[in-house]
């Protein structure tokens, strides 16, 4: 074994330690809800949701849409965590977004499979926190034929049963929807 410097030896001795009790130690499994301060968080209910839609830089053949959530003024913190639920339902026939964790776009970083939950404020309380999520797809098909380009989206937030319908632009033949992530993931 070659011997190593001492700086050396004390650093490797240092982070083995400092590994070892990060380790040891695991959060409380608890069934609370989070809290922001000293309030607790619940989900966040379909009227509080004010959505918009702004395209994706397109790359190659994908395009993409980032839905945007945000809560209306004076709602009361709460969480939003998964995927929406996305149609797109005029400029073609109706397709339905399938839910994966990342695409080309967007999404969940490799390391990382299941959606976060967001806590969620409004303009009111600074700094806002809104959640977004990607939806992309191809603007050809295996053929390479165009496909057909969607002028509006109907988008279900989670723990919402009603879709809204928002304004967007986005060619594709099938569309795929990445989870909800808060502005510390974009």
């Amino acid at each position: 074994m070659i011997p190593l410097p001492k700086r050396y030896a004390r650093i490797i001795v240092g982070a083995a330690i400092l590994g070892a009790a990060g380790c040891t130690s695991s959060p409380a499994a608890t069934d609370e809800p989070p809290s922001v301060g000293s309030k607790q968080v619940s989900p966040c209910a379909a009227g509080q949701l004010v959505l918009s839609a702004t395209e994706v830089s397109p790359g190659a053949t994908h395009r993409g849409v980032r839905i945007t959530i945000g809560l209306t003024n004076g709602t009361p913190a709460c969480e939003l965590s998964g995927y929406p639920e996305i149609e797109a339902d005029q400029g073609g026939p109706v397709i339905r977004a399938d839910h994966t964790p990342r695409g080309y776009p967007g999404g969940l970083p490799p390391d990382r499979d299941a959606p976060p939950v967001v806590i969620m404020t409004d303009s009111s309380t600074p700094p806002s926190v809104s959640a977004s999520a990607i939806v992309e797809g191809m603007a050809v098909d295996a053929n390479g034929n165009s496909c057909p380009t969607y002028i509006r989206l109907r988008v279900t937030p989670p723990n919402a049963s009603t879709a809204q319908p928002i304004a967007a632009t986005i060619t594709a033949c099938a569309l795929e929807v990445h989870p909800l992530l808060g502005p510390e993931m974009h």
